[in-house]
């Protein structure tokens, strides 16, 4: 409710739907999660923390229609789109980057990954999820101030 996007559960059932189907539809998922949220949250305070939650669904809604986005987890936003090719998909990934400056503090890690047969999105979602890691760990080695002080995490 705090964000305006569908939760886990909706992403569970349309993941669930997507590997029923028989559509042969092509897949893209993007991992896209907050950076510094529980800093912010200890030196300024949940009411702003939960403003930067808003903010970072806003940012991804003015990149992809609200039916494609879920929020997954505490900071952790996923993205699923059919019918997309991977350059589009590296496109509008790079995009979520240039709309969440125009936002304060807002700043994402990001993974992406496609898949050409969307029965393939459990896969997708594991090599976007661990490429986002990766973004997020380069992320805290650029911005050690920016780090919770036991885990690359966030």
């Amino acid at each position: 409710m705090l964000t305006n996007v569908m939760n886990r559960n909706e992403m569970n059932n349309y993941v669930d739907q997507l590997i029923r189907s028989s559509s042969g539809k092509s897949v893209g998922v993007i991992f896209a999660d907050l950076n510094g949220l529980k800093v912010i949250n200890d030196s300024e305070g949940h009411a702003v923390g939960d403003t930067l939650l808003k903010n970072a669904a806003l940012a991804l809604r003015e990149v992809f229609p609200v039916n494609c986005i879920y929020r997954a987890g505490g900071d952790e936003f996923v993205v699923i789109l059919t019918d997309i090719t991977e350059r589009e998909l590296l496109i509008k990934s790079q995009r979520i980057r240039e709309t969440a400056m125009h936002y304060k503090d807002l700043v994402f890690s990001v993974g992406v990954a496609y898949s050409s047969d969307s029965k393939d999105i459990r896969l997708a979602l594991h090599i976007a999820d661990e490429r986002m890691y990766e973004d997020k760990k380069r992320y805290y080695e650029l911005h050690p101030d920016k780090k919770r002080s036991s885990t690359v995490s966030n």
